[in-house]
């Protein structure tokens, strides 16, 4: 028994998830498609169907039980006849705090959840879980009558490959892991910065499939299991009308066989502007007169994932590319911008090879993707001091700490001291779900690190909740921390005499550190307490 369409959708509605408004053209779209109207819905608005069942659950005040909570109490399936469970779709499970739930698919079924406490004689409460994902369950559990089936052949491959990707489009995910293990494969999703279990794990036999198909795609060897290959492809879903998916893929080999993790570029990044960033405006104003300067050398700082490139990207739709010539040197190419020229690197392509290459090419704009060696850095200060604006990257922690970077790497002081114009450090963290954040008083503590004073007049900050429609984060989407380094005449004589990081930031004009800018979003509701304390800004 499954709970219906009708009041899945009727559920979205009430708590926001759905528009209304909408539904009569999504029900035009799934005659015209052959679909569900559920999968209509869900696709449209970018959110997985247990997103519907946790707004039932919620509307009715039922624990909701995600895939992570359905772990059968063995001692309890023992009392329960087997057709029973699979013919009613429910199992009994416990959770960490010890409390007994029936996982049903249906909330209206007070038959099965009688019958079960009758069986055994415990108190024993209803709990919402999304029927796919409880299926799943069941049979992992044995209690379906064996594994998942699934065949290893190509139409098998196609189709669970499809599954996996149309999950992570749903859910808005920027990579897949499929991480193999002695039962099958697990597969994650990386939403918001943090890991999401899909709704089930592969069998061996899918898992197989599904490597084969993933290199096939990505025009890897098939026949080579023993060394790690890259490589990349377009996908374009089977069963969707919508744009195809541009990913990167790297596989490894590991105990249990090769592990892959795809990249999904672009993911609600396309077209970002500066204004939508969420820089502090005196950033905002800093960076884009640094972008429209007639050369030098503008830093992006952060570690992996802090979105960088994004940030580069943004900067580049600020330039009227119709007046400049705009090139680009990139490993990967992630977004494509309109106007300008993008090199992607390659083994014969290198990033110092093609910087040299491109003074050649009468630039005014040069961006490189990364600045990794030596050479490549030498070049691009050489460039940007010569008449050229570059845009680049680098990993470091903080604005100041780029300069020392650029020394360690070999690069001369004159040569930093003349012609970087600013540094922009970065970090990504989530954005507090505005359906469901709440209101509370901080504590001491928590006042602390905001920098207010132990006493005083009450102050209130948001906090994370959890509803459907952020799939019980409490977050949805990210916004980034930024801190701004320019270097002005003083600053750069300062540099130029061989000043350190301490001599640097101390003289550092208006300074706006990344953890002044975290505990400023705490205020305005943007973020939580705890994910500004989750980046680890040490004694600031």
């Amino acid at each position: 028994m499954a709970i219906t369409e009708t009041t899945l959708i009727n559920a979205g509605v009430q708590l926001g998830l759905v528009d209304n408004e909408q539904l009569p053209e999504l029900r035009l779209k799934a005659r015209r498609e052959r679909i569900k109207l559920i999968e209509a819905v869900t696709r449209e608005m970018r959110f997985p169907v247990s997103a519907l069942y946790q707004a039932v659950a919620e509307l009715r005040s039922l624990p909701f039980l995600s895939a992570k909570d359905l772990k059968p109490n063995q001692e309890f399936i023992d009392k329960i006849p087997v057709n029973l469970m699979v013919r009613r779709n429910f199992m009994p499970v416990t959770l960490r705090d010890g409390k007994h739930l029936l996982a049903m698919a249906d909330p209206d079924d007070q038959v099965s959840l009688d019958s079960v406490r009758r069986l055994l004689g415990v108190k024993i409460e209803a709990g919402l879980a999304d029927t796919e994902a409880l299926s799943s369950a069941l049979r992992r559990s044995g209690i379906s009558g064996g594994e998942v089936e699934a065949s290893g052949s190509e139409t098998g491959a196609t189709e669970v490959l499809e599954e996996v990707l149309q999950d992570s489009y749903l859910r808005r995910a920027t990579d897949i892991h499929f991480e193999p293990d002695d039962k099958g494969m697990r597969v994650r999703f990386r939403v918001d910065g943090h890991l999401q279990d899909f709704r089930r794990p592969l069998s061996v036999a899918e898992r197989e499939g599904v490597l084969t198909r993933l290199k096939v795609l990505a025009g890897l060897d098939i026949s080579e299991q023993r060394i790690a290959q890259d490589g990349g492809m377009s996908y374009q879903f089977n069963e969707w009308d919508i744009k195809p998916l541009d990913i990167r893929m790297a596989t490894v080999p590991t105990r249990y066989g090769e592990r892959i993790t795809l990249r999904l570029m672009g993911q609600g990044t396309d077209g970002l502007t500066m204004e939508e960033l969420g820089m502090p405006r005196q950033i905002l104003e800093l960076v884009r007169e640094a972008v429209k300067a007639p050369h030098g050398l503008v830093l992006v700082t952060g570690p992996t994932g802090s979105g960088k490139s994004t940030t580069l990207y943004a900067g580049l739709r600020e330039l009227d590319a119709d007046d400049l010539n705009i090139l680009t040197v990139e490993d990967p190419i992630e977004q494509i911008v309109s106007g300008i020229t993008q090199v992607q690197v390659t083994g014969k392509l290198t990033f110092p090879g093609v910087l040299r290459s491109f003074l050649r090419h009468d630039p005014d704009v040069i961006l490189v993707g990364e600045i990794r060696d030596p050479e490549t850095a030498d070049t691009a200060l050489k460039a940007g001091l010569t008449g050229h604006l570059v845009l680049s990257t680098l990993h470091t922690n903080d604005s100041v700490s780029a300069i020392t970077r650029l020394i360690d790497i070999g690069c001369e002081r004159y040569l930093i001291s003349s012609t970087v114009i600013g540094v922009l450090a970065q970090r990504l963290l989530r954005r507090l779900c505005n359906n469901c954040k709440e209101k509370g008083i901080a504590t001491e503590e928590e006042r602390q690190f905001l920098g207010l004073p132990a006493e005083g007049d009450p102050v209130e900050i948001w906090r994370p909740k959890g509803c459907p429609s952020c799939l019980g984060s409490g977050y949805k989407e990210r916004v980034g921390l930024y801190e701004y380094l320019q270097v002005d005449d003083s600053l750069a004589q300062l540099i130029g005499e061989g000043a350190g990081e301490r001599e640097i930031h101390e003289n550092a004009n208006n300074l706006y550190s990344l953890i002044e800018d975290g505990r400023n979003k705490i205020m305005q509701g943007v973020t939580s307490i705890e994910e500004v304390k989750r980046l680890s800004f040490g004694d600031d």
